[in-house]
């Protein structure tokens, strides 16, 4: 185990330096070098168990995508006024993402099922946004919505403001580790999608403490029901049983909750007390 020498803040410096994990939040390399320190033998041992963990919450679900080129021709497409050439660079965007690119195949219907429950949102919050921001088109919402994110990856947060001011939504779109620091927010909907299994790699309370922070008419959850080799035997099982527990963390198991199961996804929208109050 390492005598306590091993200073975060030279991971930091040896981490960040990294094509891979260069614009990863220095919040989240501290975080993750502070709790791999105590159990690590010297200082290359640490740098190793801090990329390890920042494989399992960043590397594993995004590649390297070339985010200035894909904003340039975004820009083209908007300032020629072609609409669908700018949705089909949203799709293309959306496929260097893990989490977006499995949802690809049900984009229409996963929305379209979320506000069937929630109605149309003048507020959104995206915890863990990832490119989900890049769906905006497929939401149906109103030109006057406000849409608030925050994420790890200070290239990704770059790219999607720039997409958002694009598409002329008023937003504000933050880098942050919520694992850290939980943001506070009012909102029509809230958005955890298939976020709370990464989460809970790193500290099993933190889904819940994110959740509660944020003051929403609904908070929708989603876990994914395939892994991202593709197996998916037994997923939607244990995550029903995970979300069962977190309704109990949370304290809402008297909240009204609808499921939705689509191919690859498993939701949850979760109706705040002020709809019962307000009825």
């Amino acid at each position: 185990m390492a005598d306590g020498g091993i200073k975060p803040e030279v991971i930091l410096s040896r981490v960040a330096t990294s094509r891979r994990y260069r614009s990863v939040s220095d919040e989240l390399i501290l975080r993750l070098a502070n709790e791999e320190i105590p159990k690590s033998r010297n200082l290359a041992d640490a740098e190793k168990r801090t990329k390890r963990r920042l494989h399992q919450v960043f590397g594993a679900y995004t590649g390297q995508p070339d985010y200035p080129s894909l904003l340039v021709r975004m820009a083209e497409a908007h300032e020629h006024g072609d609409d669908e050439a700018l949705r089909t660079l949203c799709r293309t965007a959306m496929e260097q993402h893990a989490s977006t690119r499995e949802r690809l195949p049900i984009l229409d219907r996963f929305y379209s099922e979320i506000v069937s429950i929630t109605g149309t949102p003048r507020s959104i919050v995206d915890l863990a946004c990832g490119l989900n921001p890049l769906a905006l088109p497929w939401m149906g919402l109103s030109e006057d919505v406000r849409y608030v994110a925050c994420d790890i990856d200070s290239g990704l947060v770059g790219f999607v403001v720039g997409v958002l001011d694009l598409l002329g939504i008023e937003h504000r779109v933050e880098l942050c580790d919520i694992v850290a620091a939980p943001p506070a927010a009012t909102c029509d909907v809230a958005l955890l999608l298939k976020s709370v299994p990464c989460l809970d790699q790193q500290d099993r309370a933190t889904a819940a403490r994110v959740l509660s922070a944020i003051d929403a008419r609904h908070h929708v959850v989603t876990f994914p029901t395939q892994s991202l080799g593709g197996r998916g035997k037994g997923m939607a099982r244990n995550y029903r049983t995970r979300f069962e527990t977190l309704l109990v963390e949370l304290g809402w198991e008297s909240r009204h909750v609808d499921e939705i199961e689509l191919p690859g996804e498993l939701i949850y929208v979760m109706g705040d007390r002020r709809d019962e109050r307000e009825a």
